[in-house]
C-alpha cells in the first residue's frame, strides 16, 4: 500500500514568556493581566509566588496569596489591607527560586517586571 497523503506538519513549539500587560486593583485584590498566546499553568503558587506590592502611601502591603485563572491569562493577588480610592500602588515580579512561578501551559516562565503602575 503506498499512501500518498503529505504530511500534516508539527505546529510551531511556543517559547514565549507570559508578559505583563496590566493590573487593576479592587479593596485587598490585586488582578495582573498577562499577554500571552495559548493559556497560563494552572499550578497552585506558594505564598507571595514572588510577587511584590507597594504603595506610596507608606503603609506596607503584603502579599499573602497569588491565584491563577489560566483561561483569563490573570493572577489575582490577596493583599494585606485594602488599597485606598486614590492610593498610588505598584507591582513587581521576580521567579522564586525555591517554589514555582507564573509560567504559561508550555512552561515557559513569566517575565520579571519592576514596578507597574496598577
Amino acid at each position: 500500500v503506498t499512501n500518498n497523503t503529505p504530511a500534516t506538519p508539527a505546529a510551531p513549539a511556543d517559547t514565549t514568556p507570559p508578559e505583563f500587560s496590566s493590573a487593576t486593583v479592587r479593596d485587598n485584590q490585586l488582578v495582573i493581566s498577562y499577554t500571552e498566546a495559548n493559556t497560563l499553568d494552572a499550578t497552585v503558587l506558594a505564598g507571595n509566588a514572588g510577587f511584590t506590592v507597594n504603595s506610596t502611601a507608606g503603609t506596607a502591603i503584603t502579599v499573602s496569596s497569588a491565584r491563577v485563572n489560566a483561561t483569563a491569562k490573570t493572577v489575582t493577588l490577596t493583599l494585606s489591607r485594602t488599597v485606598a480610592n486614590g492610593e498610588t500602588v505598584t507591582v513587581s515580579y521576580a521567579k522564586p527560586a525555591t517554589s514555582n512561578g507564573v509560567q504559561d501551559a508550555a512552561h515557559n516562565n513569566a517575565a520579571d517586571f519592576s514596578s507597574r503602575a496598577v
